[in-house]
């Protein structure tokens, strides 16, 4: 059985940049992540995120926040929290930019800038202490979520 699963989104912000962006102009997208444990005890973890994103050439800026709990067996939430990626971001990562991308697709097409991908964290690396820029191509041996 999967471990119980539930992200929150608790803070948004989106902003257009530029009054010239169109959604089908060609962007990069500029990752800011993070993760960090707040709370943890037998059978469950909880996680603090964040991913802050803004394009170049300047066309949007979007930042969610917000918390992620695990509930299991220990095992299972010690491989959510392990890296199975090349680039080493967290299995528990990739679940939660799953979960909260369907608002950051909504925001950017609500603000009409290009679209983020759905794979677009794998390209960078999640720091897993507040307010660490990301930095593509590199990886860590260890995050340090663990328990």
């Amino acid at each position: 059985m999967a471990p119980d699963f539930d992200v929150v989104i608790k803070g948004v912000e989106s902003s257009r940049t530029s009054e010239d962006a169109t959604e089908d102009a060609e962007v990069a997208f500029n990752v800011n992540s993070s993760i960090s444990e707040s709370d943890s005890g037998p059978g469950f973890v909880t996680l603090k995120y964040s991913i802050d994103m803004e394009t170049q050439p300047p066309a949007a800026k979007i930042f969610v926040s917000g918390t992620a709990r695990i509930a299991g067996k220990d095992g299972e939430i010690e491989e959510l929290l392990s890296s199975k990626e090349k680039d080493g971001t967290p299995t528990v990562f990739m679940r939660i930019y799953q979960r909260v991308y369907p608002t950051m697709y909504l925001l950017t097409g609500a603000l009409h800038v290009p679209y983020p991908g759905p794979g677009l964290l794998r390209q960078n690396r999640v720091e897993t202490e507040a307010q660490v820029v990301a930095q593509a191509g590199s990886r860590p041996e260890r995050f340090g979520l663990t328990r």
